[in-house]
């Protein structure tokens, strides 16, 4: 074992010349990533607010607490104590705080500055030498424990430089323990990958208090593994006999499902209480063809009866997931930020008949418009802004005011200028004087086939904005 030979060394260091750990198991980031990068993921995720508000109340780091650190290309990393580092980082330096926390970030005293600029360490040969006390440490009564993810990204972490035999070593634990965490991290690592995630829900997913077990039991049924056509290599990677394409929209139909909180009750929409086979039941086989009769044999009527009931429950079979239709109005419609308003109307507009309730249906899109926009203002804190300008005119802001002012990107409500560029094209125009016509029962009559064109031009915009950017 790497590091068994080597002696230990204490060390008194200038906390703003030890780099964070890229590998520290609580948060999900490159190997290569930026300092600035790690800070924010531990002020997003590990409470290093509380905690630099808690050291500045006790002018200090409390008394018997070293950091674990190890030199690596002539650097000290800590190994244990990135929490306490960067919280010290940033009382020391304010510019180092992320532009998002300047304002609740505390100001440091001299005092807090004068205890904190050198902090006590103990230096380890290397890492290999310091995992059985950082397992000792956040396993069993003492520091901060390690959360189940924080586990499962430990232990495959080692993994990339050493055997299981070697990592279970380390842990000081069995290779059958091991293995058993490799194979969630490599699902929820498949998840993370997707391409799908808002920023908000990236941060959920990578936070590793997140509840993971009745995503990754769900892998482990009969049924899903038909459905998903799906086995794991040697490596524990998930491997799917389907197209990439419709694989990939699964899982991510999954992890949002069995990992996301539904803004609305705070608590993910599935788990495995529901049976695999249910979950997976509006799924055929995308491949299934029908069964080929003997042309020369024409079957009895109660043959036929029998032969279409037998290949209807084949198809229904949930054996190969087809691709899920897309949305001719707002079928597939989810609301994954917390407004109580647009919750409902996210509810209400999914489930609506637009071709039996045209009316009712437009009327609805419109109102979803506008306060999707309306959200998004408040957010990035434009709306008081409009509400002045029009208050001069002696008017409060209409939807033309609103998408006016939002399609300026100089306005700043959108950071993206193909968004503004959307609300000022004239498919917008045309989708909102429809909306207006039906609003006002002016001119334009409710028509199912033009509510639809409305809505394929709204859709991305309006999915955008609930979908949390």
């Amino acid at each position: 074992m790497p590091g068994t030979d080597k002696e230990w060394s204490t060390a008194t260091i200038d906390p703003l010349l030890i780099q964070l750990d890229s590998r520290n198991p609580r948060i999900e980031v490159g190997e290569n990533a930026s300092q600035d990068a790690i800070r924010l993921k531990l002020l997003e995720l590990e409470d290093v607010l509380e905690l630099a508000r808690q050291i500045e109340r006790n002018a200090g780091l409390f008394y018997g607490e070293r950091i674990i650190t190890t030199k690596e290309a002539k650097k000290h990393v800590v190994l244990e104590g990135n929490r306490r580092v960067a919280a010290c980082q940033m009382l020391l330096q304010p510019s180092l705080v992320p532009p998002l926390y300047k304002l609740r970030f505390p100001q440091a005293s001299e005092a807090t500055k004068q205890r904190i600029r050198q902090v006590p360490a103990d230096v380890a040969p290397d890492r290999a030498a310091a995992e059985p006390i950082l397992t000792k440490r956040h396993t069993e009564q003492g520091a901060k424990p390690w959360s189940p993810v924080a586990k499962m990204r430990r232990a495959v972490r080692l993994l990339d430089k050493h055997s299981v035999d070697e990592v279970a070593q380390i842990l000081g634990t069995s290779a059958t323990q091991v293995r058993k965490l490799i194979k969630p991290y490599r699902l929820l690592k498949y998840a993370l990958n997707l391409k799908i995630w808002s920023p908000q829900e990236r941060l959920k997913l990578e936070d590793e208090k997140l509840k993971t077990n009745p995503y990754t039991r769900l892998f482990t049924l009969k049924d899903t593994k038909e459905a998903l056509q799906i086995h794991f290599d040697s490596d524990q990677n998930i491997i799917s006999a389907l197209p990439d394409t419709i694989f990939k929209e699964q899982m991510g139909r999954i992890a949002r499902d069995f990992l996301l909180p539904d803004p609305s009750t705070g608590k993910a929409r599935f788990d495995t209480r529901k049976s695999a086979q249910e979950y997976f039941s509006d799924f055929v086989r995308a491949d299934a063809e029908p069964k080929q009769s003997d042309p020369q044999k024409k079957p009895s009527a109660s043959a036929a009866n029998a032969d279409t009931s037998s290949t209807n429950q084949a198809d229904a079979r949930p054996n190969r997931p087809s691709t899920p239709k897309a949305s001719v109005f707002f079928e597939n419609l989810q609301c994954h930020v917390v407004d109580d308003r647009l919750i409902k109307m996210t509810d209400e507009i999914r489930a609506i008949n637009h071709r039996k309730r045209t009316i009712a249906a437009s009327l609805l899109l419109r109102a979803l418009l506008e306060c999707s926009l309306v959200y998004k203002m408040q957010q990035t804190r434009k709306w008081s802004i409009l509400v002045a300008q029009q208050k001069t005119l002696g008017r409060d802001p209409g939807l033309a005011d609103i998408i006016k002012f939002c399609g300026n990107f100089s306005n700043g409500v959108f950071s993206e200028q193909n968004i503004c560029n959307q609300l000022r094209s004239h498919t917008t125009t045309q989708a909102k004087k429809y909306l207006d016509g039906i609003t006002h029962y002016k001119y334009q009559d409710a028509d199912s086939v033009t509510l639809e064109s409305v809505a394929n031009n709204l859709r991305q915009l309006i999915t955008y904005i609930l979908a949390g950017h």
